[in-house]
């Protein structure tokens, strides 16, 4: 049984898109606040940065699942997640600024993590340098593996704990 039941995964719909870009937006608004561009040339920025990820996400990890989280029937976040047979690797998970640090996140994580160790696979992400963040992910066993100037690239092996097939990443299909 999940340790939130009004927290909840969907796939992402065409309906979605004003919201994910809306988050995509309030993600990077501190990175762009200092810059002084008019409102609507940061929205368009925002807007054509938020369409180069997700195709970059779409041509290099085709069938990869984007994913809103919902809250109590709210959408408060996205998780993009990508799998092949050897790892599942996190793409981006994302919460509305006034949601992040309550456990949203890591309980997501950990569904990915469960289903990771029914598989008996590793779970990847990258995370910028200096996000909070990374205290999260280290607390769930991630490990730095590699590091550039902007991003440190970790992983988490999977536990020897006995695996759950029945585990899934997402609770609603749809």
């Amino acid at each position: 049984m999940d340790a939130n039941p009004t927290l909840v995964l969907r796939d992402a719909l065409p309906s979605d898109r004003a919201f994910l870009l809306a988050l995509y937006t309030s993600t990077r608004a501190d990175e762009f606040a200092h810059l002084g561009w008019p409102v609507e040339m940061e929205h368009a920025f925002m807007k054509m940065q938020f369409e180069a990820q997700r195709g970059d996400y779409e041509r290099r990890h085709p069938g990869a699942r984007c994913q809103v989280i919902q809250l109590h029937r709210c959408p408060v976040g996205r998780l993009w997640v990508a799998e092949d047979a050897r790892s599942i690797t996190v793409l981006d998970i994302s919460l509305v600024a006034e949601l992040r640090g309550q456990g949203i996140g890591g309980e997501c994580l950990r569904r990915v993590l469960r289903r990771a160790d029914a598989a008996r696979r590793d779970v990847e992400l990258q995370v910028v340098r200096g996000n909070p963040a990374q205290r999260l992910y280290e607390r769930l066993g991630f490990l730095p593996v590699g590091a550039g100037d902007v991003r440190v690239a970790m992983v988490r092996k999977p536990t020897s704990a006995t695996p759950n097939p029945s585990e899934e990443i997402h609770d609603e299909q749809a």
